[in-house]
């Protein structure tokens, strides 16, 4: 079967992508910027291409990212062509029945992939298809096994509530991506509980109304104390059914917490005792662009995915309690939630020393909404703010005044910047 993939770099659409190739199928894509994730897709025999490619009469079926509108040329083509064409969610829907999927608003990839690691650690051999990369030597978003698939599914499309899955988790839920939800939030609120009812085992959130096979959190039946967290490390106490063990979580962010409980929630119904999945994260090697640290020397320089108002108040909290300095470098991420957000994003931001805010990554969205917007609600919440193109933040941040922590946050471009000043510090010896 020959299979196009429009928008490949994308972490969810490129883990797809690789899988089916693992299948044996013919696989092919394009994106309309080079990435790390399609160098990688290549290397594995893909053929992508870089812009508007024509689409080949041979080509089966298309599928294509839920940020690419249904006038894009390829989409376009391929209908004139008689291909059929589907969104990314319907795709995975009616091709892929996970052992384990894993929805939320926030930490869904760092909850699939924690699942995968316990799984990894007590002998199971899962395909793994995630939205992020791991930091574990083989430094993939997916990886082929043999004992069921552990699969991050994307609360932005509607069409997940479609997911079959054995076993079903839900992180968390914040209203987000509600333009693709008419803007009803009880139409998000409905495909969750229905990918829920959907599987025979659950686990959510203690605060999630739904009679689940495990609740996690402050007041669930897996629940957790914290104590003698550092900075690079999460250290709680895990108890479930009268059992207790204390947790080394190896990563930055006490938001991790919930995360991993929802992880080891996922590994025990799988059948792994409690202490197992415990254990297991002790060596988590993490996920790149989650608080990853690019830099440390006498300042760090830390890259983030961060791009919800409620993101970007957990990985500035994250960080702020230790520095006396944090600078704040954010992208801006889709139109639509930047309109319906911007004031959200100043408060969260407000919390840092400095703000650097660049251009809006629109993600296939088409508007022309202003991060000035953001810029003049954050100068009047009294921040020291100013505007900034991502391709100047190297230079512009080493003529500021110096910070001790730079944070890096959004879902675009500005990983590159990130990794360029990082670079640029390693260079001067910072």
């Amino acid at each position: 079967m020959r299979v196009h993939f429009i928008g490949i770099g994308g972490m969810g659409l490129s883990a797809l992508a690789l899988y089916f190739k693992s299948l044996g199928n013919d696989v092919s894509g394009s994106d309309m910027v080079f990435n790390t994730m399609i160098k990688k897709l290549k290397t594995h025999g893909i053929n992508v291409k870089i812009g508007h490619t024509s689409i080949d009469r041979s080509i089966n079926l298309v599928v294509k990212s839920s940020a690419v509108p249904n006038d894009d040329p390829e989409v376009l083509q391929a209908n004139e062509l008689g291909i059929p064409v589907i969104n990314r969610m319907s795709f995975f829907a009616k091709n892929i029945k996970p052992l384990v999927g894993i929805t939320g608003t926030d930490g869904k990839s760092s909850t699939t992939y924690m699942a995968a690691w316990i799984a990894l650690k007590n002998g199971m051999d899962p395909t793994l298809l995630c939205g992020a990369i791991s930091g574990d030597p083989e430094n993939a978003n997916f990886r082929l096994g043999r004992d069921g698939i552990i699969a991050e599914v994307d609360e932005s499309d509607p069409e997940m509530q479609s997911v079959q899955s054995e076993i079903a988790c839900l992180t968390n839920l914040r209203y987000d991506h509600l333009e693709r939800y008419e803007n009803n939030p009880e139409n998000q609120f409905r495909s969750i509980k229905k990918f829920l009812n959907n599987a025979h085992y659950t686990v959510v959130p203690d605060s999630f109304d739904h009679d689940a096979s495990i609740t996690f959190g402050k007041s669930g039946n897996l629940t957790f104390e914290q104590s003698n967290s550092t900075f690079s490390e999460q250290v709680f106490e895990v108890k479930y059914k009268g059992e207790k063990h204390i947790a080394h979580l190896p990563v930055i962010g006490n938001h991790q917490i919930y995360n991993a409980l929802a992880a080891i929630g996922i590994g025990i119904i799988m059948g792994i005792s409690l202490k197992n999945c415990v254990d297991a994260l002790s060596d988590y090697p993490g996920l790149h662009r989650r608080l990853e640290v690019l830099y440390s020397r006498n300042v760090s320089v830390i890259d983030d995915y961060a791009h919800t108002p409620d993101e970007v108040r957990a990985a500035i909290g994250s960080i702020k309690p230790h520095f006396k300095k944090t600078a704040a470098i954010f992208e801006p991420h889709r139109y639509t939630r930047f309109m319906r957000e911007y004031k959200e994003f100043a408060i969260s931001l407000s919390n840092a020393n400095m703000v650097f805010v660049t251009e809006i990554f629109g993600a296939f969205e088409k508007g022309n909404a202003s991060p000035d917007l953001l810029v003049k609600e954050l100068k009047k919440l009294s921040v020291d703010v100013e505007f900034v193109k991502i391709k100047e933040i190297p230079t512009k941040l080493l003529k500021a005044p110096k910070a001790e922590a730079y944070l890096f946050m959004g879902a675009g471009m500005i990983t590159n910047a990130a990794h360029e000043f990082a670079e640029k510090l390693e260079e001067l010896k910072w």
